[in-house]
């Protein structure tokens, strides 16, 4: 079997791009968020920064995402997403289904959404989204949004504290997944449903890892058992626990 080169190359990834992106790559940073964050005022909307390791990976409430060297993508995009702040978890279910249409594309695996930023293959997280936003507090609407995402692809032995939690691609599939043509269908299929406005919204609920399911929910650290049942135009998970019908926005949630 032919090895697909594993470097992360500009060059490959730009080639394949549908719309032109601005482009930074680095061997090593702390985070490709926090280095957004930071020249923010700098940079013009749809700046791509993709590092081959991160050492300071956070995900949702600042958990730690482990983020070793040549096995993972992380990047992350800024965008001026123009919504309110209820609208915004519709760029994290519109992340989603990029990657998922993305890794079924160059894959062929059938992968989950868990909501509201998890990427799911056979049970375990392959990936995550961290959406990071400036608001303006006058008007209510984002200004600036930076999307974080990170993928495990290449094969990894993943230390006991994550065997039976996560995976990675390559630990699925019996061939070398090219992480530069990964990248590039990733941004692709996001410009299709961010700028071109295709609908991903049903996309999301057909390949939802939670609808129909009894969860666990922890909201303001209290925990109450429901069953999912739908996905509102917002990206709002809507529940029933017991008699009542609640809209969940931010909550922490497992299948029971």
């Amino acid at each position: 079997m032919k090895t697909i080169q594993n470097n992360l190359n500009i060059q490959e990834i730009k080639q394949n791009l549908k719309y032109e992106h601005d482009i930074e790559i680095f061997d090593s940073i702390d985070s490709t968020n926090k280095y957004l964050k930071s020249k923010i005022n700098e940079k013009k909307y749809g700046t791509i920064v993709i590092s081959n390791e991160q050492t300071n990976g956070y995900g949702k409430k600042s958990r730690q995402f482990m983020s070793n060297k040549d096995i993972g993508i992380y990047m992350s995009i800024l965008i001026n997403p123009n919504c309110l702040i209820e609208e915004s978890l519709k760029i994290t279910i519109l992340t989603s289904v990029a990657i998922l249409s993305a890794i079924k594309s160059v894959c062929n695996l059938d992968v989950k959404l868990k909501w509201v930023n998890d990427i799911i293959l056979n049970d375990l997280k392959v990936g995550g989204i961290l959406c990071e936003s400036q608001i303006n507090l006058n008007t209510n609407i984002i200004d600036n949004m930076i999307v974080g995402i990170g993928i495990n692809v290449k094969k990894f032995d993943f230390p006991s504290s994550l065997k039976n939690i996560a995976t990675s691609i390559e630990n699925n599939i019996n061939n070398d997944i090219s992480r530069n043509k990964l990248i590039s269908e990733i941004i692709n299929f996001f410009d299709s449903y961010f700028l071109e406005k295709e609908d991903y919204l049903k996309i999301y609920k057909e390949n939802s890892y939670v609808l129909g399911k009894d969860i666990s929910v922890i909201q303001n650290d209290e925990q109450f058992n429901a069953t999912a049942i739908d996905i509102d135009d917002n990206g709002s998970l809507i529940v029933q626990a017991q008699d009542k019908i609640i809209k969940l926005i931010s909550s922490d949630i497992s299948i029971r």
